[in-house]
């Protein structure tokens, strides 16, 4: 059906749903802290197609924020399915450009969740989040999208932390009814919520649902939920995700790498109106790598970027981003001011070296 909810056997639609967040419950884990609070986990497929159960395997994949994990600071981070013991978890890869992070975790009762395509999701679509909000153990909230645009600049983002009154549970369903710990300082870095298709949805986050899944309406995760701005729940897109769990199982080498430093910078108007763009800030070049794509592709300092691939460049995290999507050998197109004349380079992305911005 358009709608995307599938009637089964006749059922209603309100039981429908509530059989999809019941599916959905199955794949959503809490992530403790140490004793810094409580988030959420998405139980992760190791290639995202169905909803194939992890419980008899030996090691389970479970993503969830940067930031929750941050919280911890050295201490033990621990998982906790429905209905089953807590089970300690290696933290495997961290991505703070977009507050992601990957746990391995060994141990039964953990089953994948079924991962949809994020890019087909449109706006005013139903969709569901799972998670621990205030305490409360996989709680499910519904709302609808309200954009796939960046978060507005003159909006606060805000954390999702955990609640300064809540303690983390030791078993599934415990009251929080002693005064806890708030993680201070734990915030993602900004330009994960300048993405061009971040999913904001008019869905209630409290402290607890940083971490876990937002789901449309038949179950299947399309992004992971990590802050709120102006009363919107902000998620990091589910192809993004993707992305980052491979890249951090090593299926696809490592990361794309351009070899520039840049910094976002002001566009002044009379350039933005002699190039004919419509935006007020691009990627200025600090530096360039020797002998990196870069180079070798002619960029010089001092070139402001502003498109890659036909998309929009209008800063530094956004060119992250854009190359967060690109795959090393491939060939693509940056377009790019000097002097203040548009020209385009084509640069064929290397393989990142263990420290590089870009």
């Amino acid at each position: 059906m358009a709608s995307g909810i599938e009637m089964a056997a006749g059922l209603p639609l309100a039981d429908e749903l509530a059989a999809v967040a019941e599916r959905l419950r199955g794949a959503v884990v809490q992530v403790r802290a140490g004793n810094m609070g409580v988030g959420a986990g998405v139980v992760w497929p190791r290639e995202a197609a169905t909803g194939t159960p992890a419980g008899g395997a030996p090691e389970t994949l479970i993503v969830t924020c940067d930031h929750v994990v941050r919280a911890a600071r050295g201490a033990d981070v621990t998982v906790i399915a429905q209905d089953a013991e807590p089970l300690r978890a290696e933290v495997v890869a961290r991505d703070p450009e977009h507050d992601l992070a990957l746990l391995r975790a060994r141990g039964k009762g953990l089953y994948a969740a079924e991962v949809g395509d994020s890019t087909t999701l449109r706006v005013g679509e139903l969709v569901l989040a799972v998670g621990n909000p205030l305490g409360r153990v996989n709680a499910v909230t519904a709302g609808i999208v309200a954009a796939r645009a960046p978060a507005d600049p003159d909006l606060p983002v805000e954390p999702i932390e955990p609640d300064p009154a809540q303690e983390p549970a030791a078993t599934p369903g415990e009251r929080h009814d002693r005064p806890g710990r708030r993680a201070r300082g734990e915030r993602p870095d900004p330009g994960a919520f300048q993405t061009p298709d971040l999913i904001q949805a008019d869905i209630r986050l409290y402290p607890g649902n940083s971490g876990g899944p937002l789901a449309d309406a038949r179950g299947r995760v399309v992004g992971i939920n990590s802050m709120v701005a102006g009363g919107l729940g902000l998620a990091i897109p589910g192809r993004i995700v993707e992305r980052f769990v491979r890249l951090a199982l090593g299926g696809e080498g490592r990361r794309p790498h351009l070899g520039v430093r840049v910094m976002t910078v002001e566009l002044q108007p009379a350039m933005q109106a002699r190039a004919g763009l419509n935006r007020s800030a691009a990627a200025l070049v600090a530096e360039v790598e020797p002998e990196s794509p870069a180079a070798g592709a002619g960029l010089l300092v001092g070139d402001i970027l502003i498109g890659f691939d036909g998309r929009q460049v209008v800063g530094a995290n956004e060119l992250v981003y854009a190359l967060a999507l690109g795959q090393p050998d491939e060939e693509h197109v940056v377009t790019l001011l000097r002097g203040g004349e548009r020209r385009e380079l084509r640069v064929r992305l290397g393989r990142a070296p263990a420290e590089a911005a870009a």
